[in-house]
C-alpha cells in the first residue's frame, strides 16, 4: 500500500515537473534541431502522465491531437499550442464553475472551511477574477505562438507562471483584508 501511495507522489510530481518544464524542453529541443515528430512523441509521454494524474480526459484528448498533429504534419506550432490548450482548459473549468458551485468555493469546502453567504460572495469574485485571468493568459500565450521560439519560451516559461504567483499572492492580501474587516 505504501509503494502504491508513493508511486502515486513520484507521478504527480513527475506530471508537474514536465507541464512547467514543457516551453523550456520544447525551446531546447528546437535549438538544437531535435525532430519535431520526436517531440511529439515527448508530448505524448507528458499527457499521457498528466492524465494519470489529473484523470480529466476531455483534456488528455485534445492534448493527444495536438500531439497526434505534430507528428503528422512535422510543425513546430501544435508544439506550441500545448501551452494556449491548457490555459484555454483553466480558464474554461473556472468559467464554467460560475454556472453552478464556483471552483474556489469548491477548493474552501474541500479544505475544511465552512462557507457563509460572505464567504460564497467572495468565492464567486475570486472564481471571476481568476477567469479573466486565465483568459488574457491564454490570449497572450497563443500571440506568443506566432512570434519567436525565445519569446513564446519566455512569455509560457517564466512570465506566464510569475504572473499565476503573483495572483495568488494579490489574493492572500486582498483575503487576509476582507477577513480582518469582517472581524
Amino acid at each position: 500500500m505504501q509503494l502504491k501511495k508513493l508511486s502515486i507522489r513520484l507521478i504527480k510530481v513527475l506530471g508537474g515537473l514536465c507541464t512547467i518544464a514543457y516551453p523550456i524542453a520544447v525551446f531546447i529541443a528546437l535549438q538544437h534541431n531535435f525532430s519535431v515528430r520526436m517531440l511529439g512523441l515527448v508530448l505524448i509521454c507528458v499527457i499521457l502522465v498528466t492524465l494519470v494524474q489529473h484523470k480529466n480526459i476531455w483534456l488528455g484528448i485534445l492534448g493527444l491531437a495536438l500531439a497526434a498533429l505534430t507528428m503528422i504534419s512535422d510543425k513546430e506550432i501544435f508544439l506550441k499550442l500545448y501551452p494556449v490548450f491548457m490555459n484555454a482548459a483553466v480558464c474554461a473549468m473556472f468559467t464554467i464553475s460560475l454556472r453552478n458551485v464556483p471552483l474556489v468555493q469548491r477548493f474552501a469546502e474541500k479544505m475544511g472551511y465552512e462557507m457563509t453567504a460572505a464567504s460564497r460572495g467572495y468565492a464567486y469574485n475570486v472564481t471571476l477574477a481568476w477567469a479573466i485571468f486565465m483568459c488574457i493568459n491564454t490570449l497572450i500565450s497563443f500571440g506568443t505562438v506566432f512570434m519567436s521560439d525565445w519569446i513564446w519560451t519566455l512569455y509560457n516559461g517564466l512570465i506566464s507562471y510569475c504572473l499565476i504567483g503573483l495572483m495568488i499572492v494579490i489574493e492572500y492580501f486582498v483575503r487576509m483584508g476582507v477577513m480582518h474587516e469582517h472581524k
